[in-house]
């Protein structure tokens, strides 16, 4: 553990060292945040409810979406760098460090940039709060539930990673499909069709950490699920995903295979 603290620590202040970057990056992603609010501001001055969620319930999805993003961006996001780790060969020397070799590309390359993500959720959970109301031990709650999303996630993002073993050039196109969906989860499940409903809170549970904690803190679901569906997702989707990164590398042939 103390390796992989220090491997961390290393990377953020490699990446910290580019200061201009760094304030264009938490620019960019805050520009972002505010493009999707100004369309969730839109709808809300022509309807008063969306599925039968308010605007300060719906402006809390879009908080805890957005923290679950900076999280993830901040701590494990190395996985979006391994096309580029396989092109340039730095995978074949990884392999022969005496390290986990997932763990090591998922924490050498954090963004700072999240710094950005993460400021816009607390904003937006912080303004959303007192009219959604929920009880004062969610506060404790908040941080587990914005950890379960980022490894739900970092994990689907590694299952869709594995892909890039078998894909040809430095591409990253399917990591991008699945950001989309997880920004799927600043609206509620409810509105969207069955099939998509149950992708999203069991096939790639990104709304087992976002839909049904906020589901609760709304009154609309039990305490029993916040509590037990966001760990149980989070644990599965790790397994999982380190299994098909385990099955990936045992194919995998080198560069230019």
């Amino acid at each position: 553990m103390r390796f992989y603290w220090v491997l961390y620590r290393t990377a953020l202040k490699s990446i910290a060292e580019y200061r201009v970057d760094f304030a264009v990056g938490v620019i960019t992603a805050v520009a972002m945040q505010l493009a999707a609010l100004a369309f969730y501001w839109v709808v809300f001055t022509r309807a008063p409810a969306l599925g039968g969620w308010s605007s300060m319930q719906m402006l809390f999805l879009f908080g805890l979406t957005a923290l679950v993003l900076g999280f993830a961006e901040a701590t494990l996001n190395g996985i979006w760098w391994l096309p580029y780790y396989i092109i340039d060969g730095q995978l074949d020397r990884l392999l022969v460090y005496p390290v986990n070799s997932l763990v090591f590309v998922l924490l050498s390359r954090p963004e700072l940039h999240a710094l950005g993500n993460m400021t816009a959720g607390a904003i937006a959970i912080a303004v959303a709060w007192p009219s959604v109301s929920p009880p004062l031990f969610a506060l404790a709650l908040l941080p587990v539930w914005v950890a379960c999303g980022a490894v739900i996630y970092t994990g689907i993002l590694v299952l869709v990673g594995a892909l890039t073993f078998r894909i040809v050039g430095p591409w990253s196109a399917h990591l991008f499909a699945v950001h989309q969906l997880l920004n799927a989860s600043r609206y509620p499940l409810s509105i969207y069709p069955r099939w998509l409903r149950t992708l999203l809170l069991y096939a790639l549970p990104f709304g087992a950490a976002i839909y049904v904690p906020a589901d609760f803190l709304r009154g609309h679901a039990s305490l029993l699920g916040a509590l037990v569906l966001p760990p149980l997702a989070a644990l599965g989707t790790a397994f999982a995903a380190k299994l098909s990164w385990n099955a990936a590398l045992k194919g995998y042939q080198s560069t230019g295979s």
